[in-house]
């Protein structure tokens, strides 16, 4: 019964998107990676040290129209791939009541986007240093029931060339507060976990661009086959509650909104004398509006030393 609390507003989401195509935000896609926020035990709190993390994102997608380099571009197809490197540090003690974690992340990236524009196809790729974030949580718990509350910064160090039509970097600040909640039955080892957060951009003063706010929601169906396996459902769902503004912004409010779901799977082998995780995810567009649509993957390697 538990988990169809969850399940079913997600299907919900998914039909109801089902019922409208169309394309959000500055190049129809934003910081925001549909299903990066929550994995395997997301708000369970980890022991005490440093973690070292390599996370790989993948993204293949298309959107109607767009607005890139300051102009509207129709026809959109974009590729992308980006290698995060990293750490988490978790502190020993209580902070609030609390368990707290600090962690950072720079990317190297890839972008590869084809378009058309005044009826002429034009295509560019870069490859560049890419946007970093700093990260800070607070885990807390009782029983089978966690929580972990993050703020994330994006900080733009990217690579990012005004007019060009493909760039790592994406030359604005984001800010993004989330709750993840889960609950896991070490018995069954049966978990749920759902985390609503809010994403708040600024301006892209290259382009005069402001992307509106952003509210996404990941959800996880998660079953443990062994102590070192597990396998899950997991999806997301994204709204932009307030639209484009500024000179750039030549599509108007252009709100978006969309839906996936898809498999994922943890292993955690033996290594050394540390704990070394692996998670593997592909999560595919049900359908969006005002956004990019596609499927995204992800490969996530930690190692707790």
């Amino acid at each position: 019964m538990k988990r169809m609390l969850f399940f079913v507003p997600l299907l919900v989401c998914c039909l109801i998107l089902g019922q409208h195509t169309a394309q959000a935000t500055e190049g129809a896609s934003s910081y925001y990676f549909p299903g990066s926020s929550t994995t395997f035990g997301v708000a369970v709190a980890p022991a005490p040290g440093f973690m070292m993390v390599n996370q790989m994102l993948f993204y293949s997608g298309e959107a109607h129209k767009a607005v890139l380099g300051g102009r509207v571009h129709l026809g959109l197809e974009a590729d992308a791939f980006y290698n995060y490197v990293g750490g988490l540090y978790t502190f020993d003690g209580s902070v609030l009541g609390s368990k707290l974690q600090i962690g950072a992340v720079v990317p190297v990236g890839y972008t590869k986007i084809k378009a058309s524009i005044n009826s002429i196809n034009v295509s560019d790729n870069k490859t560049d240093i890419g946007d970093s974030m700093l990260s800070a949580a607070l885990y807390w718990g009782n029983g089978d029931l966690h929580y972990k509350l993050v703020e994330s910064v994006f900080v733009p160090t990217g690579g990012y060339t005004a007019g060009n039509l493909a760039n790592v970097g994406r030359n604005y600040w984001g800010y993004d507060t989330s709750l993840a909640m889960t609950w896991l039955n070490m018995k069954t080892g049966r978990e749920i976990s759902v985390v609503p957060g809010i994403l708040f951009n600024s301006k892209n003063n290259a382009t005069d661009y402001k992307s509106g706010n952003e509210f996404h929601v990941d959800l996880a169906l998660n079953q443990f086959l062994a102590s070192n396996l597990a396998v899950g459902l997991q999806g997301y769902y994204y709204h932009q509650v307030s639209g484009d503004s500024g000179s750039g912004a030549k599509l108007g409010s252009f709100e978006g909104e969309s839906c996936g779901f898809g498999p994922a799977v943890l292993w955690m082998p033996k290594a050394g004398k540390g704990n070394l995780s692996v998670v593997a995810k592909w999560l595919h567009d049900v359908d969006q509006k005002n956004r990019l649509h596609g499927d995204y993957g992800q490969l996530t390697i930690g190692y707790k030393f």
